[in-house]
């Protein structure tokens, strides 16, 4: 396959990880549940142990705290926090109240669950925007494999959070006033909200990164992964990976491994797979012009890698996917 040459451009190591990780987020399949609008009044104090991939809660009034995997955590009005891993852990108005499982007290109040709970002794007043969210695929592990478990992040009314703050409000806004389809407005803000929310975190705290998120930000390793995004049509071997990075063969292959956790022949080979499969579900394009732009020149290549890493042929997996939209 006939490439023009590729101009090795020295970006900015921060426009070229914020790059590759616009690329992930694009390309993220999120699946959020909306758990509901929790108006607590002091004294109150509910667990959450319900088996879901992740937890992000926003606080949009008053403040508590969180207990989760041995911390203790003050949360106030702005202020959200991602529990990743699926943990489980609880949320009161102090230290000393006890605590109810959330979903014993929607069906003790009988309300709806992703609707508005009322709950507590009638003091001070805390408002938690409650949900659970997981993904389809497997690429944004290497995201998530690189931050801590328990995200927290103070709302402080400006720089990079006052966009995420302003979210949690309209949500907030939205689940309360209960309209024709708010179920559906409010699950499609809270996809708008973890994203934003992730982004300004690994925006905001470097020292949280690692792995993936650390290649990423290392101005040899980043260079590449940028490229490799940017092309990956382009007949990459290690050597020409290497040359990008100004490293020789063996090092640049054995801090990659290091770094990243694979090595770069089978990242390359899984952000193929994972841009075909996007490819697929967005439009109509044929087989061999998805194989072509991710990087093979024949069907039959493309179709034996692309088994061995989702266990069926394009053609099959295209076909699922065109039974489920139907």
């Amino acid at each position: 396959m006939c490439e023009a040459p590729v101009l090795w451009l020295n970006r900015p190591t921060r426009e070229a990880w914020m790059d590759v990780l616009a690329d992930s987020l694009r390309s993220l399949r999120l699946k959020t549940e909306v758990y509901g609008r929790l108006e607590l009044s002091a004294p109150w104090g509910i667990k959450l142990d319900l088996g879901h991939p992740g937890f992000f809660h926003a606080i949009s009034r008053g403040s508590c705290w969180l207990e989760v995997e041995g911390q203790r955590l003050a949360l106030a009005a702005g202020g959200w926090v991602f529990i990743l891993g699926g943990a489980p852990h609880a949320f009161r108005d102090t230290l000393r109240t006890r605590t109810r499982p959330l979903p014993e007290l929607y069906a003790e109040t009988g309300a709806r669950c992703g609707g508005v709970l009322r709950h507590g002794g009638g003091g001070p007043q805390t408002t938690l925007l409650s949900f659970s969210f997981g993904f389809t695929g497997t690429w944004l592990n290497r995201l998530l494999a690189g931050l801590p478990r328990v995200l927290h992040i103070k709302g402080d009314g400006a720089g990079a959070t006052r966009g995420v703050e302003a979210l949690i409000q309209f949500v907030a806004a939205e689940m309360e006033a209960g309209r024709p389809g708010h179920d559906l407005v409010a699950t499609r803000l809270a996809d708008v909200l973890f994203i934003h929310a992730l982004r300004t975190h690994v925006e905001a705290f470097p020292e949280a990164k690692g792995g993936w998120l650390r290649a990423l930000e290392d101005p040899q390793l980043g260079r590449v992964l940028q490229q490799l995004h940017d092309r990956p049509q382009h007949p990459w071997t290690v050597e020409t990976m290497a040359k990008l990075a100004s490293m020789s063969r063996s090092t640049f292959a054995a801090r990659f491994q290091k770094v990243v956790g694979e090595s770069p022949l089978t990242y390359l080979t899984h952000w193929r797979m994972h841009t075909a499969m996007q490819r697929m579900a967005e439009g109509d394009a044929s087989l061999t012009a998805i194989a072509e732009s991710v990087g093979y020149d024949t069907d039959s290549a493309f179709g034996k890698a692309f088994k061995r890493h989702a266990g069926k042929t394009p053609g099959e997996y295209r076909r699922q996917l065109r039974q489920r939209a139907g």
